[in-house]
């Protein structure tokens, strides 16, 4: 029975994430010391960084787990 909610759970979020995507496709620019510009959609620049933060995250917590082993 939970992992039934768990799927549903899962479901309504990727719906939610999926329409938030397709209502937010304009095109933005990106500056960078005005050297570099990139014009791109929205939802792709949103996940670009929500994918970083999951990457920087997910190695600044290995780095410390591995720190604590290393103490032990």
């Amino acid at each position: 029975m939970i992992s039934f909610f768990s799927g549903l759970f899962k479901l309504a979020l990727f719906a939610i994430i999926l329409v938030f995507a397709v209502y937010n496709f304009e095109m933005v620019t990106l500056r960078f010391a005005n050297v570099y510009e990139f014009n791109l959609p929205l939802a792709v620049v949103l996940f670009f960084f929500f994918v970083l933060g999951l990457v920087l995250g997910s190695t600044i917590s290995w780095l410390g787990k591995v720190n604590i082993k290393k103490r032990q």
